[in-house]
């Protein structure tokens, strides 16, 4: 069997897992409620912004933390979102655990190796 194949395989199996089956639930429900699609986007956009800003060395203001825990607390409320981010979570967890079980003892790139001079 070639790893192509191997790979397909794999792909369905995520697509039939249960953590996937309910993120896809949850996440049609969202796209069906145009004010929480809204919500959760404001929410992801704000959330990647100040990340963003946090990742190149720059401080986050007092008024960007209020924003950001308002926001939080406000996504808390909605329970279709909370589920959706669990969900979403979840699926991200099932795919980070198949990358480090399939790449985990590869042995890739020159940094690491001891010359043998």
């Amino acid at each position: 069997m070639s790893v192509y194949d191997i790979a397909n395989r794999l792909s369905k199996s995520v697509k039939e897992s249960e953590e996937y089956k309910n993120y896809l639930e949850i996440r049609k429900k969202i796209i069906a409620n145009e004010k929480t699609k809204e919500m959760l986007m404001d929410f992801q956009k704000e959330q990647i912004k100040l990340q963003a800003k946090q990742m190149s060395g720059d401080e986050l203001t007092s008024e960007e933390k209020d924003k950001l825990e308002n926001l939080r607390e406000l996504i808390e409320l909605n329970s279709d979102i909370k589920k959706y981010l669990q969900a979403e979570y979840r699926v991200n967890i099932l795919l980070n655990d198949i990358q480090n079980i399939i790449f985990g003892d590869l042995e890739l790139g020159i940094e690491n190796e001891v010359s043998a001079e």
